[in-house]
């Protein structure tokens, strides 16, 4: 039996594979080890984690979570696990490099993360060769939910939105400027708060203005990542991520006018990274 897991700061995705195939699934709480201690992953592995096995034999732990894309970060997370499953090889890798491998397989390609955040790298078709660093939503997460809903918003507390798109606004997110500036300035998580208006703009992509945003998002990763990789344009670019899912023809688009094709597309990882370890064994 094998485990593989796709792991963010709020919550994990797990998958068991036996016999060459997939089995079951299962949800555990985040493992960014920025985030949580050592402490809480032991009464996670001992409540949510091992159950799940049921006494099985595991051979593998194929983990790749943010936060875990730096040596020492590894090697923490591996530690939590290996009390619990001393005999198995347990492999720890970014988020990242789960996304490169589930939206590229084994073929070179460029790989992107469009979701609440964003990042990217060229992948050789097993690890990653380059990377731009993606530095989060204070300085960067370009075409990421938190970029559409930062400039959404904008455009919103600055009176520059088409009447009948200030009005919806409006009503779906009621209060004044204070109230915007409050939650984004004094509460916690501002940039889950700013990928929430992303959501306003994907269900009201088809309308110009708002589709002119997205580019301009999309236009900004192209420029300060994507750009910057060796020969990009020889690369398909590939993606995981629910801005990505949601907004590919926009994306497209883009990626067009920087001489690129759009490859696989993947909501999720979880899915295509079974498929990507069942190729291996």
């Amino acid at each position: 039996m094998i485990l593989i897991a796709d792991g963010g700061s709020t919550k994990t995705d797990w998958a068991v594979v036996e016999g060459g195939r997939f089995v079951s699934r299962f949800v555990s709480r985040g493992m960014n080890p920025y985030n949580v201690s050592a402490d809480t992953m032991r009464r996670e592995l001992e409540e949510v984690i091992v159950p799940n096995v049921k006494g099985a034999e595991v051979s593998g732990i194929f983990i790749y979570a943010s936060g875990c894309s730096a040596r020492p970060k590894q090697v923490e997370v591996e530690e939590w696990f290996r009390p619990f499953f001393p005999d198995a090889d347990i492999e720890v890798e970014g988020d990242l490099l789960g996304a490169a491998r589930a939206a590229c397989g084994s073929t070179a390609a460029i790989a992107a993360i469009l979701g609440t955040g964003s990042n990217s790298c060229l992948y050789d078709g097993s690890r990653i060769v380059e990377n731009v660093p993606s530095l989060g939503y204070v300085l960067c997460d370009e075409g990421a939910g938190t970029n559409i809903g930062r400039l959404l918003l904008r455009e919103y507390l600055r009176g520059r939105m088409p009447k009948e798109l200030h009005e919806e606004f409006a009503r779906r997110y009621p209060g004044d400027e204070t109230d915007f500036l409050n939650r984004l300035y004094k509460e916690e998580a501002p940039n889950y708060y700013l990928a929430s208006f992303a959501c306003f703009a994907m269900e009201n992509k088809s309308h110009q203005y708002i589709a002119a945003i997205i580019e301009d998002a999309f236009d900004s990763f192209f420029i300060h990542q994507v750009c910057h990789y060796t020969d990009y344009a020889k690369y398909d670019i590939n993606i995981v991520g629910s801005i990505g899912y949601l907004a590919r023809e926009e994306f497209e688009r883009v990626a067009g006018r920087y001489g690129m094709r759009v490859g696989k597309v993947v909501k999720a990882p979880l899915d295509a990274l079974v498929e990507y370890h069942l190729s291996l064994l």
